[in-house]
């Protein structure tokens, strides 16, 4: 398809059920996508690119992202627990922490710590745009469509699936979960 005709056109093509072309990537994308200057290509709810995955958290892939935060998070809990376990079981013996195992020990809960803080903000921050529906890009554009009010849980189902809440924070989606998820999507 060319695409050199929209390029001279000051305000971007628009079909009536919300697709527009993208002026980057010269290609139709559907509603609520937009271009990742990184990827170099145009993500279906794209919410930001993360360094971190090295990838675009989008539709496709929210899930998953904050399932890392919350074991990230979990992991940063597991290594302060066994800080302080370990200063306790010695204490109790009657030994007698060393320098190194102090100052390694204090480092190890500070970098715990941080990275625990870091992982609940931004949890948090992706909590609150499943529950606004609202991406990031959305709301710095403030293009956000105006959509039909939905529960919160059916907004959280648009992201983890249709599966038991419970399962939601499994980090593996076996093809009986896979199949119960709305098939409707666009693959963008």
């Amino acid at each position: 398809m060319d695409f050199s005709d929209i390029h001279s056109e000051s305000s971007k093509r628009k079909t009536n059920d919300g697709w527009t072309v993208c002026m980057k990537c010269e290609t139709y994308r559907p509603p609520r996508a937009h271009h990742c200057r990184v990827c170099r290509r145009c993500v279906r709810r794209m919410d930001h690119h993360c360094p971190w995955i090295n990838n675009c958290v989008g539709e496709y892939n929210q899930k998953y992202f904050i399932q890392f935060l919350f074991y990230v998070g979990l992991a940063s809990a597991f290594a302060i627990s066994l800080v302080i376990v370990s200063w306790v079981l010695e204490t109790k013996a009657g030994k007698e922490i060393k320098h190194v195992k102090l100052i390694h020990s204090i480092v190890l809960v500070i970098e715990s710590i941080l990275f625990g803080l870091f992982v609940i903000a931004i949890g948090c921050d992706q909590m609150s745009a499943i529950l606004k529906d609202e991406t990031a890009v959305e709301h710095v554009k403030k293009e956000g469509p105006v959509r039909a009010k939905k529960s919160r849980y059916i907004l959280l189902q648009e992201v983890f699936g249709r599966s038991h809440p419970l399962l939601w924070l499994w980090p593996l989606q076996s093809s009986r979960l896979k199949d119960s998820q709305d098939s409707t999507q666009y693959n963008v």
